[in-house]
């Protein structure tokens, strides 16, 4: 199901509170496959450009705004680039036992366009953060109408701060090549 821009936002503001809510009694886990970030990559993220909605110049199609599927059903990464300006949001479900199948919205509170490339960072949510790396491709849909007209492709990080709050250096982090393909309208 394809909602309109103001409908998306709405609906990840009635999420939100129940996100920072759910924040505040959150536990972390450890799962296989995360390692600890380095101080030398966390003094590299430190000097990239960190404006929230920062400007550049983009090359992409003008069409390539709207939802994207994220890991599971039912979850999406909604993308908008207006006049080169990116904003936009990941919806899932929690899978932590004290937020299991609820639903979290993580806003982005950092992107940038430059050319084709695209990266955003979210905010915590539940000990959580997402930063991704990438571009939008054509896919083999033929249409726009069809799923995969657009597949987002590039490097998603899962971070996982020490002290389930902030971001920081002290992190272990969970990073993946992800093709995510447009939702169908």
């Amino acid at each position: 199901m394809r909602f309109s821009r103001p409908k998306r936002i709405l609906l990840g503001l009635i999420l939100l509170p129940i996100a920072v809510l759910m924040g505040s009694g959150a536990q972390q886990t450890s799962s296989s496959g995360l390692h600890h970030r380095s101080d030398e990559n966390a003094a590299q993220q430190d000097q990239s450009p960190q404006n929230s909605g920062s400007e550049g110049s983009s090359t992409l199609p003008g069409d390539v705004s709207g939802p994207y599927h994220f890991d599971h059903s039912n979850e999406s990464i909604e993308i908008d680039i207006e006049h080169s300006k990116l904003t936009g949001y990941i919806s899932r479900l929690g899978d932590l036992e004290t937020d299991s199948n609820i639903p979290l919205t993580f806003f982005f509170d950092k992107g940038s366009v430059h050319a084709r490339e695209i990266e955003f960072q979210t905010r915590v949510v539940h000990g959580v953060w997402y930063s991704f790396h990438g571009t939008i491709l054509r896919g083999e849909a033929r249409t726009r109408s069809e799923e995969g007209y657009y597949v987002l492709h590039g490097t998603l990080q899962q971070h996982h701060p020490q002290n389930g709050q902030e971001k920081s250096a002290d992190e272990t982090v969970e990073k993946r090549v992800v093709n995510f393909k447009s939702m169908g309208g």
